[in-house]
């Protein structure tokens, strides 16, 4: 063989507009969309829901210090996860406990108790959070490389839009219906659809 022998070359980095033109990028941006709106109804109303239903203020409070709590450790829990199980499932199983979380917030309604509210921190809080950096690792796989950050900053906005509505979303739900239950209810909804997000991002096969 004469000449320098040469290996393949290294494909070029993504672009922005390149990954706009994937099917990976937006099921991530919906994921990132969907997972506030199952968060967020539920965790920034639990305390006046529990107050509503005649706990004590400070112990509905307390509850936001065992879901931080559980989070923290729910975060990197999840995070080894996806190493070793891949993002898709990891997912699958955290949005899984954001779900369980917000049926027993539900069930404080049918069987007030001290003991439910502990089940929905614990639970509600280990998937609190975890989605963001297993978003990240399959994003990076993705479309890693010098347009990294424009690309996920674009991927984030996401984030922010369903972060925007989520709050908004089960305030206004609650003032209609007089109850937080349907804005509850579709914590479990939107917790489907972002796992099954996470399922049609993941890389295809060469």
């Amino acid at each position: 063989v004469t000449g320098r022998e040469r290996g393949p070359r290294p494909a070029p980095d993504p672009t922005l507009r390149a990954a706009l033109g994937t099917r990976e990028f937006w099921a991530l941006w919906a994921a990132y969309f969907l997972t506030p709106l199952a968060v967020f109804p539920v965790a920034i109303h639990q305390v006046a829901f529990a107050i509503d239903l005649g706990f004590a203020p400070m112990l509905a409070a307390s509850v936001f210090g065992l879901m931080g709590l559980m989070s923290s450790l729910g975060r990197p829990a999840f995070g080894v996860a996806a190493d070793r199980f891949g993002g898709p499932l990891s997912a699958t199983v955290s949005f899984g406990c954001t779900a369980c979380g917000a049926l027993a917030l539900l069930a404080l309604e049918a069987s007030p108790g001290g003991a439910w509210l502990v089940v929905y921190a614990v639970l509600f809080g280990l998937g609190f959070g975890a989605r963001g950096p297993i978003i990240t690792a399959m994003a990076s796989d993705r479309f890693g490389g010098r347009r990294f950050g424009a690309i996920y900053g674009v991927l984030n906005l996401g984030n922010g839009l369903g972060a925007a509505v989520g709050p908004w979303f089960g305030g206004v739900v609650h003032d209609a219906s007089g109850s937080y239950r349907i804005a509850f209810l579709s914590s479990v909804l939107f917790s489907a659809l972002a796992s099954a997000c996470f399922w049609v991002a993941r890389r295809r096969a060469p």
